[in-house]
């Protein structure tokens, strides 16, 4: 039986840039988190409708390989962000988890995908499924994660402040290991609106550009949950059809 669709993180509708950080972190860390998993269900619900000649299928290895991308971008972020001297007192706990295993599946996959690009003739949806296997582990290191940074724990080893300078330098270096025109509109379209309205907190000149930014990947959107610049649900019916 398939793991998919994987288990969203529980998360909070509040003004997180508003409360204390060690408050906030956890469920930070569960919106964007969830932007990646729900990206792992669509690929998952998406590639048994898109065969090897549909017209599709050049986007869709686009929108894979660029999620794919991103999500392991993310994880080395994690464990840069809590390798840091100021949260050496819980380096080594479940808060900081070993993903290199989880890494190198993506790895792997990314370099199937990569092959399938050169050559779409050889693009397989059931090697594509089984390669998103890892989803299972992913998940379950991610709840056991956010379930071990309870603001009793941040609080007895920092400062909001310190923690608030952390988190702005772990969103700036994502950005410098990320190519904007993708991440930007798959965070906006990988969000539901509807468990906050708060986040992403983008300025508007991001918002401005986001036309822009999305004819970077302009075939990918139409595999994303969410409409990137109405944030309207989206269904597959167009893809299967």
């Amino acid at each position: 039986m398939s793991s998919y669709p994987l288990p969203l993180l529980p998360s909070i509708p509040d003004d997180l840039e508003n409360i204390d950080a060690r408050h906030a972190l956890p469920h930070l860390m569960a919106l964007m988190k969830n932007t990646f998993i729900r990206g792992l269900n669509r690929i998952h619900a998406c590639a048994p409708l898109i065969t090897t000649h549909h017209p599709a299928l050049p986007p869709f290895l686009d929108y894979v390989r660029s999620l794919l991308m991103h999500l392991n971008v993310h994880l080395e972020e994690d464990a840069t962000f809590f390798s840091t001297s100021a949260l050496a007192e819980i380096v080594t706990s479940e808060a900081n988890p070993d993903t290199e295993a989880i890494r190198e599946s993506i790895a792997s996959l990314l370099s199937l995908v990569s092959d399938w690009i050169k050559d779409e003739s050889t693009y397989c949806s059931s090697i594509l499924c089984d390669g998103l296997s890892f989803g299972t582990r992913l998940v379950a290191v991610m709840q056991v994660q956010i379930k071990v940074l309870t603001p009793a724990l941040l609080s007895s080893i920092i400062s909001h402040s310190d923690l608030l300078e952390l988190i702005t330098g772990s969103v700036g270096r994502i950005g410098e290991h990320s190519d904007m025109t993708f991440l930007l509109p798959f965070v906006l379209s990988h969000h539901d609106h509807a468990t906050s309205t708060y986040w992403p907190n983008i300025h508007k000149d991001g918002i401005a550009m986001l036309p822009t930014l999305i004819l970077g990947h302009p075939g990918c959107w139409q595999f994303a949950p969410f409409n990137p610049l109405t944030r309207e649900n989206q269904s597959l019916s167009a893809i299967s059809a």
